[in-house]
């Protein structure tokens, strides 16, 4: 029993860093550029997977090749790509939110590509949640004229959650054969290389200061903390606990990063957003039933 209330309290944990992590990029993009950032935060988490887990790590088929550097690239490249540049056009509450929509484009994606059923009680997760990102994404305003940097922020966070979307369904495969510390070091370590060539741009014409001693402890949090431990404890939790009481905590999320973005950005979040947020976790919530 005690083992339990201590996973809960883990994962309450975890997801509270991950929350943090929304603000923490938010910092971090104010002196260092998107995909540079992405990447420098994907090497501090290779290096630490790597110290951890190159011993003890299993050898990779070569026929699962292609699936681990679609796994790669979708869970690791592509997402904190669209992460990275989304947040640096819009707040940090907004991406929390939106991202909340993983799971409604889970069930959308394995209804499309890979046929599986999908209920009346999914079909209104998806409505409800589809409602709720228009809302935040105009925060109310329908003028799509007018649409600013915000708006188009708001649209790479959405796919964003479209790009884990894809991570998480086609990852059931590996997550079978593999374990997880192998998975996680060999898509983290992949993931990090795809990232090189997408920083090219930004190293040759981009001036670059040295990062302070507060950006690189912000780095050391989003690498080590959120993207080592959070990963870990939360597949330790799904070893003990039902995957859906895992789950349930990320609906915890927006919720607390709408608090530390309050608290450190000084962000406020209008009606709309709020409203918007409610009908996403709802959807969520429905879609993932």
């Amino acid at each position: 029993m005690r083992s339990i209330i201590l996973t809960h309290l883990e994962l309450l944990f975890v997801v509270a860093i991950w929350a943090g992590t929304f603000v923490a990029t938010k910092i971090v993009l104010e002196q260092i550029p998107p995909v540079l950032s992405a990447l420098y935060r994907y090497v501090i988490a290779s290096l630490i997977l790597l110290a951890l887990n190159f011993r003890g790590m299993e050898k990779i088929e070569r026929s699962d090749y292609p699936q681990m550097v679609l796994l790669s690239l979708t869970g690791v490249t592509l997402y904190y790509l669209l992460q990275h540049y989304g947040i640096n056009y819009t707040n940090a509450t907004d991406a929390s939110i939106l991202i909340s929509l993983s799971p409604v484009f889970i069930g959308l994606i394995s209804w499309l590509l890979l046929k599986e059923p999908i209920r009346p009680v999914t079909v209104l997760g998806l409505a409800t949640a589809f409602v709720g990102s228009l809302l935040v994404i105009t925060d109310g305003n329908f003028s799509w004229g007018q649409a600013g940097p915000r708006f188009w922020g708001d649209v790479l966070i959405l796919l964003t959650a479209v790009s884990w979307a894809f991570y998480s369904v086609y990852g059931k495969k590996l997550l079978g054969r593999y374990r997880t510390g192998t998975l996680i070091t060999w898509t983290t370590v992949i993931g990090t290389l795809f990232l090189v060539p997408f920083s090219i741009p930004e190293l040759l014409h981009t001036t670059i200061q040295c990062p302070n001693w507060f950006i690189w402890l912000n780095l050391l949090y989003l690498g080590g903390a959120a993207s080592v431990y959070g990963y870990l404890a939360w597949y330790r939790a799904l070893e003990r606990l039902p995957a859906v009481t895992v789950g349930s905590y990320l609906y915890f999320r927006p919720l607390l990063t709408g608090i530390i973005a309050a608290l450190v950005l000084g962000e406020r979040v209008g009606a709309f957003v709020v409203a918007g947020g409610v009908l996403i976790i709802v959807g969520a919530y429905l879609s993932s039933r």
